[in-house]
């Protein structure tokens, strides 16, 4: 039948989606339609209204119409090609310099336990990512969050989704380009070459309308040689990457053992100096060193036996990761008094004050060698969201037109490496990481509701409930008085009963627990966000206004799931004609 009523679009619009255009039928609940409000002359009106601009946002890509395991990329990537993408894209300036920091500021020798508990959460949001890659219709389609919010959350979030995972991308590349002209300079000049080294220094620099900034002039040169290896083909480049994964584990063996030998006792006492306040504060700190990872699950289109291999690759990624930055911390710590321990480069220092001048080097040498590959590997994963986002209409169609004799989305890549390279030649560092973090961790957010809407599709309300209250009872904790912690917490631990009674309506549950593990991911990372400030919250904040501007003025207009809802109202128009 056809439903006439006055709010027709809340009474049957969430059904429009999953009307097939071609011929598909539609039904709505006949105990919501009263039969005085069923008429075929009314219903014209009724059709004829036109789609809101909340009904759009809100619309979902329907699971079942997902391209399943056909695909324009080509698929030459296994597990191997997935953990080095993986640890390629988390390690970099995240070990090289955070180590340092929580070590002598906040944990002490209990770095060790700031890493394994770094490494603990960011394996819980790892969960949800594998979960839902593990997916037989989502887990083939490249994209990683964004398609998820997309199949879960609606067009608005997915969107959101994909241009934090473009924030990410671009500033976290650009950041880890900087960094890697840190050490290229700190190198050059260990090595007696001052006049090359002053090639790499930062220059200040005033642009117009007198805005100031830093100039690194050798960074985009990085980015802009990646970008030629990323338009190689996608085999060329993970190849490329997996020696320069083999290179920076290497060089960090020979940190762990040359190091273990002199490692001293006395070293780690005391053990916890700043007490276990400082050990979660220096978690905090070196959570950075993990993020990442979710650059695995954009290359599903490229990856063989996606399904299985990109749920093993992430976690396996993860575990690996906590493995060595416990063994790296360990050794740290106990070769270097905690008063010595270098702030910047506390690896390479830590031999040089010893006298190991050539374990120096080589230290640096990976530290640069490690941010070479995590730029590459956001130069990489890029392109693939562009690609899917263009395939769904929501930027230009050129950013889906893949090479035919690369089997890559060249004009992708292109775009990425050029906007990295202005990113990384001018601007704050400091910033440049802050917004990095932010953006990697409201996409885990997304990600970890995706993972309860896919076990319970009408959890909605609850779980943003949740998902709101746990920030303001971080926020309460962090900024505020104990009175707003326990209305935050009470609000939170009410929407986690009303998500845990529910019964789970997803055939597939392969993480334990239900939905504490997305719950407590939700929790943590909210933390991990107040704990970045309000400054990297408004930077995060304009670049999320800036994506929407897009969206609303193309993307929405242009989105491929226009066709299906006309297509579907023009059904309907036809059919309440007939009758």
């Amino acid at each position: 039948h056809i439903c006439v009523r006055s709010d027709w679009l809340k009474c049957c619009l969430p059904c429009f989606p999953f009307v097939s255009a071609g011929g598909g039928t539609f039904v709505s609940d006949r105990s919501r339609c009263s039969p005085k409000t069923m008429s075929a002359t009314a219903s014209k009106s009724a059709l004829a209204m036109p789609l809101g601009l909340f009904e759009s946002l809100m619309r979902k890509k329907p699971i079942e119409d997902l391209i399943g395991g056909k695909t324009s990329l080509k698929r030459c990537l296994g597990l191997t090609d997935v953990v080095a993408f993986g640890v390629g894209k988390c390690l970099g300036a995240g070990l090289f310099v955070t180590i340092g920091i929580a070590a002598k500021q906040s944990a002490g020798p209990a770095v060790v336990l700031s890493f394994a508990m770094a490494g603990f959460v960011a394996l819980l949001t790892a969960l949800c990512f594998a979960e839902i890659a593990a997916h037989p219709k989502l887990g083939q389609v490249t994209g990683s969050a964004y398609m998820y919010a997309y199949a879960t959350l609606g067009e608005l979030a997915a969107f959101t989704n994909g241009w934090l995972l473009c924030v990410d991308c671009i500033v976290g590349g650009a950041s880890i380009a900087r960094c890697w002209s840190y050490y290229t300079e700190g190198l050059l000049l260990i090595a007696g070459w001052p006049v090359v080294a002053s090639a790499f220094a930062e220059r200040p620099l005033l642009l117009p309308f007198g805005i100031e900034c830093v100039l690194s002039p050798m960074a985009p040169v990085l980015v802009v040689l990646l970008t030629v290896v990323a338009a190689a083909g996608t085999q060329e480049s993970s190849t490329f990457n997996v020696v320069m994964a083999c290179i920076n584990l290497g060089i960090i063996a020979i940190f762990i053992f040359g190091g273990a030998e002199e490692v001293s006792s006395s070293n780690y006492r005391p053990f916890m100096p700043f007490g276990v306040t400082g050990v979660v504060q220096g978690a905090a700190i070196v959570y950075y060193a993990f993020l990442g990872f979710e650059g695995i699950t954009a290359m599903a289109e490229e990856t063989k036996d996606p399904s299985r291999t990109i749920p093993l690759g992430v976690v396996l990624t993860i575990v690996l990761l906590i493995i060595v930055y416990m063994c790296i911390a360990a050794v740290l710590v106990g070769m270097v008094p905690l008063s010595d321990i270098d702030d910047s480069a506390p690896l390479a220092k830590a031999f040089d004050d010893r006298g190991s001048s050539l374990l120096a080097v080589l230290v640096s040498m990976g530290a640069m060698n490690c941010c070479m590959a995590n730029t590459l590997c956001s130069v990489i994963a890029l392109p693939r969201v562009l690609y899917r986002m263009a395939g769904d209409g929501l930027l230009p169609t050129w950013f889906k037109e893949v090479s035919p004799t690369t089997k890559v989305p060249v004009i992708g890549v292109v775009v990425t490496g050029v906007v990295m390279a202005l990113f990384t030649g001018m601007s704050d560092f400091t910033a440049l990481l802050t917004v990095t973090s932010m953006a990697s961790l409201l996409v885990y957010n997304f990600v970890c509701v995706a993972k309860l809407l896919l076990r319970d599709p009408s959890a909605l309300k609850p779980v943003g409930i949740y998902t709101t209250a746990s920030f303001a009872f971080t926020a309460a904790l962090w900024y505020f008085s104990w009175h707003y912690w326990v209305v935050g917490m009470s609000a939170t631990l009410t929407a986690v009963v009303k998500i845990w009674v529910r019964p789970a309506q997803h055939e597939q549950n392969l993480i334990p627990f239900g939905p504490l593990i997305p719950l407590a991911a939700i929790l943590v990372n909210n933390m991990m966000i107040v704990s970045l400030g309000p400054e990297a919250m408004i930077h995060t904040a304009i670049a999320i206004l800036a994506g929407l501007t897009i969206y609303i003025f193309y993307g929405r207009k242009h989105s491929s799931l226009n066709g299906s809802l006309a297509a579907t109202e023009e059904t309907l128009a036809t059919r309440s004609t007939n009758a």
